[in-house]
């Protein structure tokens, strides 16, 4: 008998008990639809940190001071806090050698010193704003869109303009939408900052994107736009010393990232080795990224470790059932082989039927698995196609599981005695 027999027959046969096949399947059906649903959740929650950090600059290098004074007492860890100095801060200097040092991994560095929040008012038109200080850099950093005018320059840093660069919200808040971005261009407001009345103004006009760079929040949880001025300007106002505690570098296209990473804590660190109290830590999005992707993919792994175990349940299942098989049709084996059916064959026969049955599990799975992670990843807002590679080990594991579990029954249907089987009521 060929297999395509063997096939027929393992067909017809669930299809005569159509409860009890699809009672067996259920534990392939459940293993395998909850493995599949997992993996593409968790691909879905994978791509959606992605994005989120692709969209903040994942190979950005965020450059900052920590402190790293501590002490014991009663042997246990006890951190003395310290706030950090004028003479702990990252230098002009500094940045300059480690530009020059690195100029070709590197693109950008941006520079920020943050004033705090303002509101301005223009008669019936007010506009909140979050100002920040920021060198030339900043732009190409956090990839602002200019839509009129320009940035601030070098010049503009050099000699302490006061200009600034405003959101297309900003503009259409405080104008009142009377003027044209390009018509805002040159003209001026006030602001009070360190109980000075300043008069800033506007150089360029940016478009407003939510959550661009660095985001601030007024007390009614409405996110402010940013208002751009010279970080000269800003530590003129706020009337701080020369120095930053932080920096973000914008590597070039084809530098390495871990190796700029260890490189710039390198050559940084090297100017703290002798302060007992602080030192300068660079690290990336995209080294951060990597280890949530690497986390991810355990607890991927070790949930559908879990969720495979009903597999063993339902393979066993799929055995329990062979073997009910097997001794209602121990008469028509006791034929066969009386006919001169071989050992041979009706092993592959039961082997065959078993597969089947795990076989249709297994696609039954497959699709409800589908089903299942479309909908959830479709709520969770980042829809992804399901993992092939989880549907090709699926369908691989439940033919497996068809072999594995349904050789023993099958194997004892082969060493049946013909008049044994014949006799049997």
């Amino acid at each position: 008998m060929g297999i395509i027999e063997n096939i027929k027959l393992a067909i017809n046969s669930l299809f005569a008990n159509k409860m009890r096949s699809v009672l067996t399947m259920l534990g392939i059906i459940i293993g395998i639809g909850s493995v599949i649903a997992i993996v593409t959740v968790g691909d879905s929650l994978a791509s959606s940190i992605t994005s989120e950090m692709s969209g903040v600059g994942a190979r950005n290098i965020h450059l900052g001071l920590e402190q790293k004074d501590f002490g014991t007492e009663d042997e246990e860890v006890v951190y003395e806090y310290y706030e950090i100095q004028e003479k702990d801060y990252i230098t002009n200097d500094m940045i300059d050698n480690y530009k020059e040092m690195f100029k070709k991994d590197i693109s950008a560095i941006s520079l920020v010193e943050d004033v705090g929040s303002n509101k301005l008012t223009n008669g019936k038109n007010k506009a909140e704003v979050s100002i920040k200080g920021i060198n030339k850099d900043y732009f190409n950093v956090e990839k602002i869109n200019i839509l009129q005018g320009r940035f601030i320059n070098d010049d503009d840093i050099v000699n302490t303009r006061y200009v600034a660069v405003v959101s297309d919200k900003f503009v259409d808040k405080y104008f009142g939408g009377k003027f044209t971005y390009e018509e805002v261009l040159g003209q001026s407001f006030e602001i009070t900052l360190e109980n000075n009345i300043i008069r800033i103004y506007i150089s360029g006009v940016y478009e407003y994107v939510k959550n661009d760079g660095e985001v601030s929040f007024n007390s009614n949880g409405e996110e402010l736009t940013n208002l751009f001025i010279t970080i000269s300007t800003a530590k003129k106002i706020l009337k701080k010393p020369e120095g930053y505690m932080n920096a973000t570098i914008l590597p070039s296209t084809e530098a390495d990232i871990d190796s700029l990473l260890l490189n710039t804590n390198q050559f940084f660190g090297s100017f703290y080795n002798r302060n007992s109290k602080v030192t300068a830590m660079a690290y990336s999005m995209e080294s951060m990224m990597k280890s949530v992707n690497k986390m991810l993919d355990s607890v991927k792994l070790a949930i559908s470790g879990v969720a495979a175990i009903s597999l063993l349940v339902g393979g066993i299942g799929v055995m329990n059932i062979m073997m009910v098989s097997i001794t209602e049709r121990t008469k028509e084996i006791g034929i066969r082989k009386a006919l001169g059916a071989r050992g041979k064959v009706i092993l592959l026969q039961f082997i065959i039927e078993a597969v089947i049955i795990c076989l249709i599990g297994g696609i039954i799975g497959i699709l409800t698995g589908m089903g299942l992670g479309t909908i959830i990843t479709t709520i969770l807002g980042k829809a992804v196609k399901p993992n092939v590679q989880a549907i090709f080990y699926a369908v691989t594991f439940s033919m497996a599981i068809g072999v594995f579990f349904g050789y023993y029954p099958a194997s004892k249907a082969a060493k049946m005695n013909p008049i044994d089987a014949l006799r049997y009521e």
